[in-house]
């Protein structure tokens, strides 16, 4: 597969890092559990997945040409979401219009729930320096007792009951493990023990990390750290100058440590149609 590398350059544009979000958005689409709903302004991804978590339901970005589009557009969401009985994530970034539409949305009974940083860095200035804890290593995820692992670490991050882990390891075995696919997972064994997860997204020329999640009790031992530059190295032997992220403020030194740059502000809004049952 060949891979669209930008040019080496001084900086990497703001967009870049949207492009890539919402790219890997749009690929999660190849999976028969998943379906791509695209408009003319506004694409989101949508499951039967009840619940709450932004990789089941959500609206990337949006483009509304009025006030009245976006009017219009919210509303058939909620109704759409609200028939589903399910629970819809909406990012509000720098390249999103109207660049009010936070407003628009909490006006619509949405709830502002997160506010991330989206993050950029030149890989040759990454800072390789970060300690890796004694008997911690990462596999890049090639057959399916790696990937159910993967799953698993992910779900008891999340806390995911195991019916929705399940669906959601249904979603990730469609998309294969081809190592030429524009998504790599990896997973960190802590002597040999699964404890974190980290995925990478090759679109819009440059490398987006995502999936960064270690369980409980792994944390606070640098393990988000490793894996991330175990992922950018990966990414740079690849042939790849630049890397993004959207970091939540838990995350945001973290990458800071090994050289990202804050670039924007992203808002995250939820609407849900009832509560979940957990049991």
């Amino acid at each position: 597969m060949k891979y669209n590398i930008p040019a080496p350059t001084q900086s990497i544009p703001v967009t870049k890092i949207d492009k890539n979000f919402v790219t890997r958005i749009a690929y999660f689409g190849r999976s028969p559990y998943v379906e791509i709903i695209r408009e003319a302004e506004l694409m989101r991804l949508r499951t039967e997945i009840p619940f709450p978590h932004y990789i089941f339901n959500v609206a990337p970005t949006a483009n509304f040409s009025s006030p009245e589009s976006a009017h219009a557009h919210i509303c058939s969401v909620i109704e759409d979401t609200r028939t589903r009985g399910t629970t819809l994530f909406w990012s509000v970034g720098p390249t999103t219009s109207p660049m009010d539409l936070g407003y628009y949305l909490e006006a619509h009974g949405f709830e502002q729930v997160m506010r991330c940083t989206g993050m950029t860095i030149d890989i040759s200035l990454l800072r390789e320096e970060a300690p890796v804890p004694s008997g911690f290593t990462v596999e890049r995820v090639t057959n399916n007792s790696r990937l159910n692992q993967f799953v698993d670490v992910l779900a008891e991050n999340s806390q995911m009951p195991r019916a929705v882990a399940e669906a959601m390891h249904k979603i990730e075995a469609s998309l294969g493990l081809d190592q030429n696919s524009p998504r790599q997972r990896y997973l960190g064994l802590w002597h040999g023990e699964p404890v974190a997860t980290t995925t990478l997204f090759f679109g819009a020329g440059v490398a987006g990390i995502y999936h960064v999640a270690t369980v409980p009790q792994a944390r606070g031992y640098g393990i988000a750290s490793a894996m991330s530059l175990s992922a950018l190295q990966d990414a740079r032997w690849r042939g790849y100058r630049h890397a993004t992220l959207i970091a939540t403020p838990q995350g945001q030194s973290v990458y800071r440590r090994l050289g990202f740059q804050p670039r924007a502000e992203y808002n995250v809004y939820m609407w849900t149609a009832g509560t979940f049952n957990h049991g």
